[in-house]
């Protein structure tokens, strides 16, 4: 979860084991490095396929080259001396590289490259565990072969875990695109039949990483027509094709519907309706109608053909991007006007400002602005009150807060979405899929100049379809630790389901936020650390394998073990449920369980021996789990 570059040396011993650990239904990458005091002509890598030891294969694994971008600038104000010593980060900031340098991040659709002396090419390894995969320990190989040397085997080792990660996602995610860019790019006449192909490529792509909101471009899908006697007639056929193209392909969750208004980002530009354009249908003239009175019946019409498909719940409509204090105002009179003309269709928008009066759905606040007024956009947009709460990144946040761009750390984008989690946020929104792309040559996929390096895209175009980059992969990654804290607590309301009212105090997300919250405290201070984000995450995972053993117990902590103790004496209070009959000893001493199976126990800690054991026992059947609490 690194990123390289071609002048580093790799320090240490080589890996003598290329080391993968996942659910079913799970991604997961690993990384080494090829280096060579002498050029070598003609490198390729060959892997096998993965076997254990009951026979089961696995074959869905692949490889890459990774490539360089070139870095002529650094992401804005992450280079201030005063950045030094901050939560352990390097003395630049944020950022891994000052400009003007080479960073690693487009995975490469070449097999066979020529290795320059003395210099790093990163190799990124992918394996993907189906559905339904056998757990247990599988083993395979790399071969980095070459002209003139003796192929270099690299064991590799994957242990699947004995769960899988489930079909459906539980947070919403989408990046923008347009269907220019990928029109563009691979040289395809847009809604031609190859067009659609591609299409098809790109929501496959975005499917397999976990995207499942579409940014769709409506008012560019549906061609209006004005009839002979004046009335509005309007073809659905590739907005439908547009669509169905990603609901097949599984970015199913949401149908997003891009703007009607112009912008409400800057203060003194007049805010207005997009306008519609209308094609004659008897003489194929076309001209662009004034959005107040083309936007009226095309929103009605849209509504309903929502409705009639089925696709009316997923459907979500953006009014004007990024209102602040200054324009909220303006925003609310689209918002009003959407809401006359599609009453029916939720709205949402990128937003800085809470205080929306009930016109806005589904908030996006930047997270700088979420994590300054969170309070106020958690009571505005309650979950449960049919209101969501998401949040976006684009060219800022930076600093402190993490983010997506080329010369920030790859673990800056791994904890993305534990915030979303931690936070009980649903859903994230980024501008930059495939924006960018006019500035490349086909060659050198340079970061576009006008915005931080990165900003722009996350994906390349290839020869036949999207090139995904490590940051693109990281993502994922992110989206797959959501879901492992989302089972962990689907796991613990089962069991509190199973042992009764007694378990009613312990949150059903109380266990999975305390590991969470080792990495994560708030939008803008987390733990970078590589080798501790995976340290939780195999933490993370074996509590969901050991959580639904006998015998069931739940418990939790105040404070939980985040928080350090204080002497004064320092204590903590346990409380805690089990099954009837169960027996109960913490630090060694049987306590006392009430007749519903719930127990509560005051714990004074140690300044040398803050560890609180908690033993369960029923019918020959034993469960021991540890607390470590910082005693100060």
């Amino acid at each position: 979860m690194e990123k390289t570059f071609p002048d580093i040396f790799p320090t240490g011993a080589a890996p003598r084991v290329l080391s993968f650990k996942c659910a079913a239904n799970e991604y997961e990458p690993a990384q080494f490095v090829i280096r060579s005091p002498k050029a070598i002509q003609g490198v390729t890598i060959a892997l096998s396929e993965l076997v254990s030891k009951d026979g089961h294969k696995l074959q869905d694994i692949h490889w890459n080259f990774v490539g360089f971008i070139p870095l002529d600038s650094n992401t804005p104000d992450t280079t201030r001396a005063d950045r030094c010593g901050c939560h352990d980060r390097v003395p630049e900031g944020e950022i891994i590289r000052l400009a003007p340098c080479k960073i690693s991040d487009p995975l490469l659709e070449d097999e066979v490259v020529d290795l320059e002396a003395n210099t790093t090419l990163p190799v990124w390894v992918t394996v993907h565990v189906p559905s339904g995969t056998p757990a247990g320990i599988y083993e395979g190989e790399a071969r980095v072969k070459g002209q003139g040397i003796e192929d270099e085997v690299i064991p590799i080792e994957l242990e699947v875990y004995p769960f899988e990660l489930p079909k459906e996602r539980n947070m919403y995610l989408t990046n923008w695109f347009m269907v220019e860019h990928i029109s563009k790019a691979h040289n395809v006449e847009l809604f031609s039949e190859k067009f659609w192909d591609m299409l098809g490529k790109y929501a496959k792509n975005m499917a397999e990483h976990r995207q499942n909101v579409v940014y769709t471009p409506w008012n560019q899908l549906i061609t209006v027509y004005r009839e002979g006697g004046g009335s509005w007639s309007y073809d659905y056929a590739n907005f439908d094709r547009f669509v169905q193209t990603f609901m097949d392909a599984g970015v199913d969750g949401r149908i997003e519907l891009t703007h009607i208004g112009t912008p409400s980002l800057l203060r003194h530009v007049e805010k207005g309706l997009y306008g519609v354009k209308v094609t004659d249908k008897k003489t194929g003239e076309t001209v662009r109608v004034p959005g107040e009175e083309g936007l009226p019946p095309l929103l009605g019409s849209l509504q309903k053909h929502l409705e009639e498909k089925g696709w009316l719940e997923k459907a979500m409509l953006h009014v004007s991007d990024e209102p602040n204090y200054y324009t909220i105002d303006d925003w609310k009179k689209l918002a009003r006007f959407a809401k006359k003309h599609a009453p029916g269709i939720k709205t949402i928008d990128a937003v800085s400002v809470p205080g929306f009066d009930g016109l806005l759905d589904v908030a996006v606040p930047l997270s700088l602005a979420l994590e300054g007024e969170f309070e106020l956009y958690k009571n505005e947009f309650q979950q449960g009150a049919g209101k969501e709460l998401w949040f976006y990144t684009c060219c800022i946040p930076y600093g402190h807060y993490p983010n997506r761009f080329l010369d920030y750390p790859l673990s800056d984008l791994r904890v993305l979405h534990w915030m979303n989690y931690l936070f009980d946020v649903s859903g994230y929104l980024h501008w930059g899929l495939t924006f960018g792309w006019e500035e490349h040559d086909g060659t050198n996929f340079g970061p576009a100049k006008r915005f931080p390096p990165g900003d722009s895209h996350l994906i390349y175009p290839g020869k036949e379809g999207p090139m995904n980059s490590i940051r693109w992969e990281t993502q994922r990654e992110s989206l797959e630790d959501f879901e492992y804290f989302t089972l962990l607590e689907a796991k613990t309301a089962a069991i509190k389901e199973k042992l009764g009212p007694a378990a009613d105090p312990i949150p059903a997300d109380f266990r999975s936020k305390e590991i969470g919250g080792k990495i994560v405290k708030t939008f803008s201070d987390y733990v970078e650390d590589v080798d501790a984000i995976y340290s939780v995450k195999e933490l993370l995972a074996s509590e969901i394998i050991e959580i639904d053993k006998e015998p069931l117990f739940l418990f939790m902590t105040t404070p939980n073990t985040n928080i350090p103790v204080k002497i004064g004496p320092a204590v903590i209070k346990l409380q805690g449920v089990v099954e009837e009959g169960a027996k109960v000893k913490v630090n060694g001493v049987e306590v006392e369980i009430l007749p519903d199976g719930g127990f509560v126990e005051i714990v004074q800690l140690e300044i040398d021996g803050q560890v609180v054991k908690i033993e369960v026992e029923k019918d020959g059947k034993k469960k021991t789990i540890e607390r470590e609490f910082e005693v100060i």
